[in-house]
């Protein structure tokens, strides 16, 4: 078992560094599956806002502007590393220059989640959701976030393999929603 594993992550690792040359090399904390599966549920979906909470140096959503097809991507951070194992330091320069090339897709907020929530109009057809991972903040994120989800909309979760709080609101909050999940190691999505 262990050796399929390995083969599927060499294999996942090869196919994100040809596919996408130039975006495998921001560093992230996501693997090269959790690219994958963000580009391919991107793709799958037809809908035109997308919301990504947490940007950091801008991995994801590179992954994620890749796959839509004619949408925006409003990216929400701080960008100050907030809760970041590197420590606190500004990264939005970092951010821009990543992600330079969708820049006619990504429209940066400059702000906190909640902040951002409170003036966003728009329906939201895709959200992903990789902030604060305590439970106060995830599930901050979710009572903001949710009532702006559009019928079908999915939402995703990173580090749901290891963060309680994730865990924690993922089971409370979102499973009783859910009309489908899936699921890798420490991604989980849903369509509402």
């Amino acid at each position: 078992m262990k050796i399929i594993q390995l083969i599927k992550s060499k294999f996942n690792n090869w196919n994100v560094a040809i596919r996408f040359p130039r975006e495998s090399k921001i560093f992230t904390h996501l693997t090269s599956a959790e690219k994958l599966k963000l580009y391919h549920l991107a793709k799958e979906n037809n809908g035109k806002i997308f919301v990504e909470i947490g940007s950091y140096l801008g991995a994801s959503s590179c992954f994620i502007a890749n796959g839509m097809n004619y949408a925006k991507l409003y990216c929400i951070d701080t960008w100050e590393n907030d809760g970041m194992i590197e420590g606190k330091r500004e990264t939005f320069d970092e951010f821009r220059k990543n992600t330079q090339k969708y820049q006619n897709m990504i429209i940066p907020l400059h702000t906190t989640s909640i902040t951002a929530a409170k003036t966003f109009d728009k329906g939201v057809d895709f959200i992903f959701i990789d902030g604060d991972h305590s439970y106060e903040g995830v599930k901050a994120d979710v009572d903001a976030w949710l009532p702006k989800l559009n019928k079908g909309a999915l939402i995703i979760f990173h580090d749901i393999g290891w963060a309680e709080g994730v865990q924690r609101v993922v089971q409370e909050n979102i499973q009783p929603l859910a009309k489908t999940e899936g699921r890798l190691p420490n991604l989980y999505w849903a369509w509402l």
